[in-house]
């Protein structure tokens, strides 16, 4: 697919989730001929079934349409669709408990044609990896080695899933020191630039900012999510509302 198309998918997946949020599954055809078909749980978890009414889509569609949904941890299964072969394809990652990571040191990585940075977290293991192709004009965002958009993984290397394979004690561990953890007057005023946890917009709401401004004021893949009136975002998330409508908070 090329550049305009990506972009043009985001968009529409990210429409199709929210119609299939408030109804039945929302149904499109895409370049080529490609069906999606998008669906959303009571949990809140997307689905996604992909086919063609002749031959199977490629391995680079589903990474794609994987990626440009907004799935960081994509599992695809065959699936029978209205009669043709395809595929089935939800997300692993949960994205109802979330790490707030704590990166150790940058590893930079260098080969023949590609060179990067990639980091681990800490906390719960995630690996996040930046590649660049020499005399290429975009990068390659890796989480947990599954292709993300920028945007996605500028936002969960804030606060993000944890691996899904993450052993049980580990993560009940890890859930326990989250529940726990407390976000000062004082780490908010440590934090620069136009972060939500210094914007005018912002009221806390436990450890996360919850933006006055809406789910209609943000760029994708801030996507509204259903019984949750208001976006939740970390203190330390950049910004992505439209307009430039970031405001700092008045000095106490």
């Amino acid at each position: 697919m090329k550049a305009d198309e990506l972009s043009a998918l985001t968009e529409l997946l990210a429409e199709m989730f929210a119609e299939a949020a408030g109804g039945p599954p929302a149904r499109r055809v895409v370049a080529r001929g490609l069906h999606l078909k998008a669906s959303v749980r009571e949990s809140g978890r997307r689905e996604l079934l992909i086919w063609r009414k002749a031959g199977l889509p490629s391995k680079k569609e589903w990474d794609v349409v994987a990626r440009d949904a907004g799935f960081v941890e994509p599992k695809f299964q065959p699936w029978t669709c209205e009669g043709k072969d395809g595929f089935h394809v939800h997300d692993l990652a949960d994205w109802q408990h979330l790490c707030t990571h704590a990166w150790d040191g940058v590893m930079f990585l260098s080969g023949r044609t590609e060179g990067g940075t990639s980091r681990s977290c800490k906390r719960c293991g995630t690996t996040a990896t930046v590649m660049h192709k020499k005399r290429a004009k975009h990068s390659t965002f890796l989480y947990n080695e599954h292709e993300v958009s920028e945007a996605v993984y500028a936002l969960i290397t804030v606060a993000g899933p944890m691996p899904s394979n993450l052993d049980a004690e580990a993560r009940a561990a890890l859930l326990s020191e989250m529940a726990e953890q407390v976000v000062t007057v004082n780490s908010r005023l440590a934090l620069h630039g136009a972060v939500c946890g210094l914007c005018r917009h912002g009221e806390p709401d436990w450890d996360l900012v919850a933006c006055t401004l809406g789910w209609e004021g943000h760029e994708r893949p801030i996507t509204s999510h259903p019984g949750v009136p208001l976006p939740l975002l970390s203190p330390r998330c950049r910004c992505m509302a439209l307009t430039d409508r970031w405001t700092p908070r008045k000095a106490a």
